[in-house]
């Protein structure tokens, strides 16, 4: 194993690295490239450490005269040698590093758009919590309103039943008088009529206030929601438009940037 962690990571996918260390005995367990490369180096590691001890010995039964007859390896055939300064190792350097940069961009742009789609559904899912939790406050406002009205209207008919008989026990006091002191009695069934009926009109008139008062208090909160839920609406499209916007930057950085940059990179 020559190759370094660094040329693991960028150089292999996931499945070549699997592959690798199937070869080298490793468990697969699914966890990051990083760690499976770390696993790999180190088993590679450990069967170099116990393969070195086997070389020693037959380095030790060897004679100094096969040592030195011992021939360099030759290239497989049908393999060019390129060299290491010539125009073909110049190209076969391009060449791989083409590769690894298309290795790398395909691993960035996969891990760039995987994050920015959890993102983007994070974000979406926060707005749908939001707007749910709106929508209930103002459900919860509008109730509590119907049941304050209903409790005031209530409140209101019972203080009314309560001087209607008050009113009629009066009434009735000085009805039981009239056969002593009819002109009086006249007089003052007159002036409670009077009374009662200011008392009635008053009441009436405060609770057509009362009731003007609540309507103009409920309808400002529906507005005031209202408007709110609207603000809430336009910021979430345009968070959303400035999403699919980064989207089609990134769509257009795969499909142009990328391809300029690789095409500057091979014809200048």
């Amino acid at each position: 194993m020559e190759e370094t962690f660094d040329e693991l990571v960028t150089k292999h996918t996931r499945r070549e690295l699997e592959e690798m260390a199937l070869k080298y005995g490793v468990q697969t367990f699914g966890g990051p490239k990083a760690q499976l490369a770390e696993a790999i180096l180190e088993a590679a590691k450990k069967q170099k450490e116990m393969s070195q001890p086997a070389a020693q010995e037959g380095s030790k039964e060897a004679t100094p005269k096969q040592t030195i007859a011992a021939e360099k390896p030759k290239p497989k055939e049908g393999q060019p040698s390129v060299g290491k300064r010539g125009v073909m190792a110049k190209a076969a350097a391009i060449d791989n590093k083409s590769r690894e940069l298309q290795k790398a961009g395909r691993s960035i742009r996969e891990e760039g758009i995987k994050e920015m789609t959890k993102s983007v559904k994070e974000f979406q899912s926060s707005v749908g919590k939001m707007s749910k939790e709106m929508h209930s406050e103002a459900r919860k406002m509008l109730e509590d309103g119907q049941q304050r009205l209903n409790a005031g209207l209530t409140e209101f008919r019972r203080a009314t039943d309560d001087q209607i008989r008050e009113n009629r026990d009066a009434i009735a006091k000085f009805n039981s008088g009239a056969r002593e002191i009819r002109s009086s009695t006249e007089t003052m069934s007159k002036e409670l009529q009077r009374a009662g009926k200011r008392i009635r009109e008053e009441g009436y008139k405060n609770l057509q206030n009362g009731l003007s008062s609540f309507r103009n208090s409920v309808d400002a909160q529906i507005k005031e929601n209202q408007a709110a839920i609207s603000r809430i609406d336009s910021a979430t499209r345009e968070l959303i438009g400035r999403a699919n916007s980064f989207q089609e930057e990134i769509r257009r950085y795969q499909g142009q940037d990328l391809q300029n940059y690789i095409k500057d990179f091979y014809y200048g």
